[in-house]
């Protein structure tokens, strides 16, 4: 009989902490921006110690369950749809791990603009601002992503954006378009140019 050594997973505190915050945040029904309970009152409720409550709270800020405001107290939040653990424990990340990321993120764009584009969404064709191709991208795919019903590609593009942002990864792409040229496309409904231009980045 083969043996099992695997390691039944038990629970830390900290995590059952986490699960009965939130489950009082469910059963409470508290909306965006209302206020917890102190660590005093919280410890009490859910029958652990104040340090278990503390640092449950901890993670669940981190999370973006939770914010803490300075002299304030503690508020629920909106955590976004998708979380980065990198981000969370702010890991360096190597190139190769960017580069995944970036092709994520370039899908998630390319369906916002394609899915507006047969939304018949008007857009500005005013010249854009000198901020940058991708700074200035990111302004245009916001634009596009508040037109869809689901704001899961959006939150997705945003969240990794930030990450690629930070890692500096975005300053050392080439880019052989402008952000005018492709709403310029995109006015003329013109598949083929802005295909092409995520096309560009493969391989």
């Amino acid at each position: 009989m083969a043996n099992n050594y695997q390691i039944r997973s038990v629970p830390r505190m900290f995590e059952e902490v986490i699960r009965q915050i939130i489950t009082y945040i469910h059963d409470e029904k508290l909306e965006k921006g209302a206020k917890l309970p102190p660590e005093r009152k919280l410890s009490e409720l859910l029958a652990v110690s104040r340090s278990s409550v503390r640092e449950g709270l901890r993670i669940l800020e981190l999370l973006k369950y939770l914010e803490s405001r300075q002299g304030g107290g503690t508020f629920v939040s909106d955590p976004p749809p998708f979380l980065i653990p990198s981000r969370i424990i702010r890991q360096t990340l190597e190139n190769e791990t960017l580069e995944n990321y970036f092709d994520i993120a370039l899908m998630n764009a390319e369906k916002i603009i394609l899915l507006t584009l047969d939304k018949e969404v008007s857009i500005s064709l005013t010249r854009s601002e000198n901020h940058g191709f991708w700074t200035e991208f990111s302004k245009w795919v916001n634009e596009l992503g508040m037109h869809l019903e689901n704001d899961y590609y959006l939150h997705l593009w945003n969240n990794i954006h930030h990450l690629l942002t930070e890692n500096r990864y975005l300053e050392n792409l080439t880019i052989s378009t402008t952000i005018d040229d492709l709403k310029i496309a995109f006015y003329k409904k013109d598949k083929v140019t802005l295909t092409a231009f995520f096309n560009s980045f493969s391989g």
